[in-house]
Formats: structure tokens, C-alpha cells, sequence
């Protein structure tokens, strides 16, 4: 394989044309623009190869634009068959389609990299991708535009085993990029190849990682003609002010709420306006006069007649009045049974709070944004992951630290693998502190390509499923296209994604609107059987969904329609035993938090709705998050605004709350908190002990760090718990699904296992079963038996 790898190379004709060994020219009236997929949006952060090009060309002063977008290929910048781009090209709207576009910022000069995703398809897709390549070039050269055509980087073998060892696509790759190279003689393009010089290192094996952006931004220069001694050393000034202007453009060419600037929501109040309130189209006309700025910038440090500075940060709108939690408590009626006490408010930092989760400490991570519903024009985000502590297991936070910030609406948050993953706009970040100092030392970038239509849709409401699987959902003006290790993977419109992070399989499931409009929460009870709840659509049982499908059956309804965001199972000793297996959820609108139960209906559910736990006669109670603690307390995250609809409120309204929030503890009454048991450093004997814990946040917690131990040693100790589990136990069948959720969550695949929990006597640990025979079919000997046991649920044990 390795010697027909080469034979192919020698096949590409990458210096064919005489002319392209001369150096690229460009002047005062050129316009550079940049297409591409996932490392070309990473490229152009990075800002290197801008940055070359503008010190090369200080005394011309072309202009740069960036238009590439995760995920795109030839056939979507083609708007040919996906689509992502169907609908027009997906910038700014008004500008028409691509070529118009490109006409409409004049471009004289177009950058484009494809060619990487595209060779998933195999050779099978060579002829199909050249075709399409031809046409696209045609249309990039019109008007007299000239192309240059950057090879992919070759595919490499992650040091993480769980990922597809990607080397082996590189002859089906090199097929691409041959097809590419003898495209661009035929279109007189110049051609750089990426693919035979030295590999770019990559973090997945398929991205080029941020530490190597600024080698491969020297090779493309090179190829363009353009060396300078050093590379980009010495000109971190001039890169910071390119930077700065590629911010500020990106937030016009590819703008958050584009959905209520150019979509279906562009008539609304919160895209209109009233009485001289600022809408989002005038805050968003100023920023061409804010890039016009940045670019003057870059050309006067280019010259060394400036320093970079940032656009300066708009003025904050100032608190007006200083708030008493009190007050708010006041109008509370819990149910009886329950008192509620304040955990934290805007005392400890908390503003607008998203979302709340716990690390196997018992430290309490809430996620705040001041930026929501989007930056003021030029605006730098800050948004923060504030971390709090119960020093003294009183209930109530006594320390608080900034855990991250210069964070942007951080719709999704959840703790697990050592760090703290975070849904922001484009982006799934992971952050992690490394000294354990309360503060993230280490901040990346896992994936992107979310859409950002609606930030109040956006992927939002982490959580992870028994079996160590991370959903989260996003609304019906988000559009995500994603590259990922196994290929594009996307979610249109409203739904719910699945990732494995130790994989990276992304997995997009109700697929272009099948189930919730605007989903925001999603829960497991303590068999894997999971529901999913709507802003506005109501409740579903997701289950049924679990499985990626593009055949628009809508999912089944099997609760009304309310403001719903944010939902939970109660569980643990410290909540009443008629209550456990219930759930609970926000009413956001209605200022109070439900509870409802879940009764078998045939192969689904009908729901129940049962005494609410928490009302409230206070209209800014907005309860957006509700999670039950290490405690076993329910806590709740108030995002305290009287302001909470997004279309049908002002874009601006002066009555947004920007400075208030709390974290309320619902508890029971002379009922002991649960205790808070010893994760972090515990034995792996213990660890497998707490799997039998009453408390689901300590099972997790349990799972979570047994996945981060040797994967050998665990597996060795989690199979002799299993087999010695007491078969006489009421809660045998669930103690061994634990188990089995503990080897799928680190991603080890235990046959035996399996094979016990397919054969336990009650049917819903089966059915946990059946799921992870599906997740395992590619990995599993003789993965036909299995699959057929558990389809026909055969062999129950008596």
C-alpha cells in the first residue's frame, strides 16, 4: 500500500505552469479572499499568513477577506447538492449568491483550500469532486479573478487509538489533490502543494493543530513567493491588528442572530424595533465603519507608526440598583415539604446565569453571560464560568473564583473528562485547570462549525447519558456542519447532538426539525430512557430518536406546550421516596418549576403532571436550569430578567437585567443532606462501590473517574465487581447496568458483559442493553449474534 501511495504521488503536476514560480503581485486595489473549510477558518484566526502577506505588501495595502466556513466543500460552495449552501450562500444576506458576493467586496484574488472532506467519499467520488471542482473554479475565476489553489494537508495517525487511523485515506486523498492540480492548469490557477512537503501536525489527525498554524502559513507564502528570514517572528504587533480587523469581520460576514438580521425572524420586534430602541440591523450597519478603522490600523503598524490596540469595549450599561435577593425569596412558594434558601447571587459574581454543573469535588460551575443576546457592535466578549464553593456544607457558597473568562454567550457547559466542556456560538471548547487553583489554565478547541443563527438557540443544555455519551440540543435557527475524524457530520434546524468525546463521533439526531423547535434540556432516567423539553414546542420521549435519520418522522409529543428550559430526574435519599423517578422542569415563562412523572404507555410514555415544586409571583424569576446537587438537593439557576423572549422583545430594550442572578437550593425539611463521598483519588475497589450509590450525581461522578484510570486496570476489577454482584439484590439488574455503562463510557468494549445485561430479567436494563450492542456493532466479534439477541430480546434470565 505504501509503494502505490507514492506511485500516485507521482502523478500530481504541481509546478506545470512556468508562470507560477513568480512571485504573486498585488496592489492598492487588490482584494484577497479566503475559502476553504475547517483549517482555513483556523488559518485565518490564527492570522499568520494575513500577516505575511501584509508586511510583503505594507506600501500596496490590499485588503483581506475571509469567507471560508467549517465543513465546506465543492459541492456546497457549488450549491449543488447540499443544503448548507442551497439556499444561497450562507453570508451576508443581500449580497446574493457566491459570485456576487465576491463582486459585491471586490475581489480580485481568491485563496481556496477544499478537497479533504470530500475524499471521505473514497476514489469512488473522484470524478464527481473533479467535475465539481471545474465548474467552482470557472465560477471563482469570473470577472477576471485570479485563483490560487491550496492542496489539503495529508491525513495522520492520532495518538489516540478510539480515532480512525487516518493515514489510510491518503491515497484515496492524493486522488483529490491530483485532480486538483491538473483543475488548476487547466484554469491557469496557481497551484502549492501542502500534501508532499513536510505533514502539519494536527490534534485529531485531521486539523492542523494552533501551535503549527504559523509553519503553515510560511509554506503557503512560500508557495505564493512570498519569504521572509524569521517567518512571522517579530511581527506579533502586525499580527494582533490583523487579528482585530478579522474579528470584527467575521462578526459582519458571518453574524450571531443572522436568523433575525436576513431569516424568517427579520420582522419581529427584536429585529425591527420600536420607539427609537436600536435594533440589531443598526448596530450591525456600524460595523463596516469599525473594520474601515481596524484596516487604517494594520496599515499604520505595518509602517511602525502604531501599536495594536483593540477596538475599545462600548461602555457597559451601569447598574442602576442594587437588588436584595430577599425581596425575590419572598414571593416563593415552595411545595409543602420544601424550603428554599439562596445558594449564590450577583454577590459572588453570578449575572445571568445559563447553566450550573458540579466536578467531582463538589465545586459548583455556573455559566454567565453579560453579552447575551449578542455584542454590541466592536465589543469584546467577556463572559465568565464562574466557580463556587460550600466551604462549610451550610447550602450556601461561600467562595467564588473565575474559573474562565473572555467567553461568548455560553449556552452549554458540563464538567467530566478533568475539565469543564463548553457550547459557545461556533465553538465546543474544553477547558481545564491544570494547578487546581480554581482557574483553567488550558483552553481548546474540540470542535466547530455550530451554527449561530439564534443565540438564544444555539447548542445549549450538556449532559451526559449513563453511558458516558454527551447530548446537547440546538434550535430551529441553527444550522451545524462539522468536521469531524469519522467525516461532515451535521444537525439542520432543531434537534439534539450526540458526541463521544473520546471519539469525536458526532452524531446530529432529528434531523431538520423531526422533533422540538427550540429544544433546551434533556434528562435520563436511571435506565437510559430519555426525554427531551421544548421553549415552546412541549415534551417528547427522545428515545425513539436516538438514532440518526434523515426521514422526517416527527417525533411523537407527550407533553404540552410551555416555556420550558431545563430539566431533571429526582433521585437520591435526600428527596421524598414518592418523588424519585419523577421529573422536574423550568416553566420559565410561567415563573415556576414543574414536576412531572412518566407512565409506560405500549412501547412509550404518557405524562403525568404532579404538584409543582417551586412557584414564584416575582416576574423576573426565570428559572433556566434545574439540577438536583451532590447534596441531593435541587438546585435551580435564575436567570432573573424581565426580559426573556427573544424575537418579541427588543433587541436593546433598557430593561434587560445585566447585572443580576441567583442560584436557589430547594431542599426537604429536617431531611440530612446526602453525603459528599471521596472521588478524586479514590481506590478503583472504591470507585466501583459508589456505582451502587442511591445518588445519580455520584454514580456519574463514579463513571467519569474510573474512565480517566488505566483502562486495563479498570476493566480487570469492574468485571469481578460485576460477576460477585448478588444476584438476590432488588437492585442487581441496575448495579450491572452500571457496570456495563462504565466499560461504554470508557470506551471498552466487554462482550461477557454485554452478554449478562442482555440476559437480565428486567426489561428496561435489556433494552440499556440492545443500545450499546448498536453503539459496539463495529467493534464486537460475531457483533451479528448480539445484535440479534438483543433486537429479538432473547434469552431473558429466568
Amino acid at each position: 500500500m505504501r509503494s502505490l501511495f507514492f506511485c500516485v504521488l507521482t502523478l500530481l503536476t504541481f509546478d506545470s505552469i512556468g508562470a507560477q514560480k513568480l512571485p504573486i503581485k498585488l496592489g492598492p486595489d487588490d482584494v484577497v479572499v479566503f475559502l476553504g473549510g475547517t483549517d482555513m477558518v483556523r488559518a485565518q484566526e490564527s492570522g499568520h499568513l494575513e500577516t505575511l502577506l501584509t508586511w510583503k505588501f505594507s506600501k500596496a495595502k490590499p485588503s483581506f477577506r475571509d469567507l471560508s466556513w467549517e465543513a465546506d466543500t465543492v459541492f456546497a460552495l457549488g450549491t449543488e447538492t447540499e443544503r448548507w449552501r442551497r439556499d444561497g450562500y450562507r453570508g451576508i444576506k443581500g449580497l446574493g449568491n457566491l459570485e456576487q458576493q465576491l463582486d459585491k467586496i471586490g475581489a480580485t484574488v481568491v485563496i481556496v483550500q477544499l478537497g479533504k472532506n470530500e475524499a471521505f467519499a473514497g476514489r469512488e467520488g473522484v470524478p464527481k469532486f473533479s467535475a465539481a471542482a471545474d465548474r467552482l473554479f470557472t465560477r471563482l475565476k469570473g470577472g477576471e479573478r485570479r485563483l490560487v489553489v491550496l492542496s489539503p494537508t495529508p491525513f495522520e495517525k492520532y495518538k489516540n487509538a478510539l480515532l480512525p487511523d487516518l493515514t489510510r485515506r491518503n491515497i484515496d486523498l492524493s486522488l483529490y489533490i491530483n485532480a486538483l492540480s491538473s483543475l488548476s492548469i487547466k484554469h491557469g490557477a496557481r497551484f502549492i502543494d501542502l500534501f508532499t512537503s513536510a505533514p502539519a501536525a494536527t490534534r485529531d489527525g485531521l486539523h492542523v493543530s494552533p501551535e503549527h498554524q504559523a509553519a503553515l502559513a510560511e509554506r503557503i507564502a512560500a508557495g505564493l513567493g512570498v519569504k521572509r528570514p524569521g517567518g512571522v517572528e517579530g511581527l506579533e504587533n502586525l499580527r494582533a491588528a490583523v487579528r482585530e480587523k478579522h474579528r470584527l469581520w467575521r462578526d459582519y460576514w458571518r453574524p450571531s442572530n443572522w436568523k433575525c438580521l436576513f431569516g424568517d425572524d427579520n420582522r419581529r420586534v427584536f429585529s425591527v424595533g420600536r420607539n427609537k430602541v436600536p435594533t440589531i440591523r443598526d448596530e450591525w450597519a456600524k460595523l463596516p465603519a469599525l473594520i474601515d478603522k481596524a484596516e487604517a490600523h494594520i496599515t499604520a503598524v505595518a509602517a511602525g507608526k502604531a501599536k495594536p490596540a483593540r477596538t475599545p469595549q462600548p461602555a457597559f450599561p451601569a447598574r442602576k440598583v442594587v437588588l436584595d435577593p430577599m425581596d425575590e425569596q419572598k414571593a416563593f412558594r415552595p411545595a409543602d415539604g420544601f424550603a428554599v434558601n439562596l445558594f449564590a447571587s450577583e454577590k459572588l459574581g453570578v449575572a445571568n446565569p445559563l447553566s450550573m454543573r458540579w466536578d467531582a469535588r463538589g465545586r459548583m460551575y455556573v455559566a454567565c453571560t453579560w453579552a447575551y443576546p449578542q455584542l454590541r457592535p466592536g465589543e469584546i466578549p467577556n463572559d465568565k464560568i464562574i466557580q463556587l464553593t460550600d466551604t462549610d456544607g451550610d447550602g450556601r457558597a461561600d467562595k467564588s473564583t473565575v474559573f474562565a473568562d473572555g467567553l461568548n454567550i455560553p449556552t452549554g457547559m458540563e464538567t467530566g473528562d478533568g475539565g469543564v466542556y463548553i457550547g459557545q456560538g461556533e465553538e465546543l471548547l474544553f477547558l481545564r485547570d491544570l494547578d487546581d487553583d480554581g482557574v483553567a489554565d488550558e483552553r481548546r478547541v474540540i470542535l466547530s462549525g455550530f451554527g449561530t443563527g439564534d443565540t438564544h438557540q444555539a447548542i445549549n443544555s450538556f449532559v451526559w447519558s449513563p453511558d458516558g455519551e454527551l447530548f446537547f440540543c440546538q434550535g430551529d435557527g441553527i444550522e451545524s456542519r462539522v468536521e469531524t475524524p469519522w467525516g461532515v457530520s451535521g444537525l439542520y434546524q432543531a434537534g439534539v447532538l450526540r458526541l463521544r468525546p473520546r471519539t469525536l463521533q458526532l452524531d446530529g439526531l432529528l434531523d431538520d426539525n423531526m422533533g422540538p423547535g427550540n429544544p433546551w434540556g434533556i434528562a435520563f432516567d436511571d435506565w437510559g430512557q430519555s426525554v427531551v423539553v421544548d421553549g415552546a414546542g412541549g415534551i417528547s420521549f427522545l428515545t425513539p430518536g436516538s438514532i440518526p435519520a434523515k426521514h422526517r418522522q416527527r417525533l411523537d409529543r407527550i407533553g404540552p406546550p410551555g416555556g420550558y428550559c431545563g430539566v431533571e430526574m429526582l433521585n437520591g435519599r435526600h428527596l421524598p421516596a414518592a418523588m424519585r423517578g419523577h421529573f422536574v422542569l423550568n416553566d420559565y415563562k410561567a415563573n415556576s418549576v414543574r414536576r412531572f412523572a412518566l407512565k409506560a404507555d405500549g412501547s412509550g410514555y404518557k405524562l403525568e403532571w404532579q404538584t409543582t415544586l417551586l412557584k414564584s409571583s416575582h416576574r423576573n424569576f426565570r428559572p433556566v436550569d434545574v439540577k438536583v446537587g451532590p447534596d441531593g438537593a435541587l438546585y435551580i439557576a435564575d436567570f432573573y430578567n424581565p426580559i426573556i423572549c427573544h424575537q418579541d422583545d427588543y433587541f436593546r430594550d433598557p430593561t434587560r437585567d445585566f447585572h443580576h442572578g441567583r442560584i436557589w437550593r430547594l431542599s426537604v425539611k429536617d431531611a440530612p443532606a446526602a453525603p459528599l463521598p471521596k472521588i478524586v483519588g479514590a481506590e478503583i475497589s472504591d470507585l466501583l462501590e459508589l456505582l451502587k450509590s442511591p445518588e445519580r450525581w455520584t454514580r456519574l461522578q463514579a463513571k467519569l473517574e474510573l474512565a480517566q484510570r488505566p483502562a486495563a486496570k479498570v476493566t480487570h476489577s469492574l468485571n469481578k465487581w460485576a460477576i460477585a454482584l448478588d444476584p438476590k439484590d432488588p437492585q442487581h439488574d441496575r448495579h450491572l447496568l452500571e457496570a456495563l455503562a462504565a466499560s461504554a463510557m470508557m470506551e471498552s468494549v466487554q462482550p461477557q458483559l454485554l452478554d449478562r445485561v442482555l440476559r437480565a430479567k428486567n426489561h428496561r436494563a435489556r433494552a440499556f442493553a440492545a443500545r450499546i450492542a448498536g453503539r459496539w456493532q463495529d467493534r464486537l466479534q460475531d457483533a451479528d449474534t448480539f445484535l440479534a439477541r438483543a433486537a429479538n430480546d432473547e434469552h431473558p434470565q429466568v
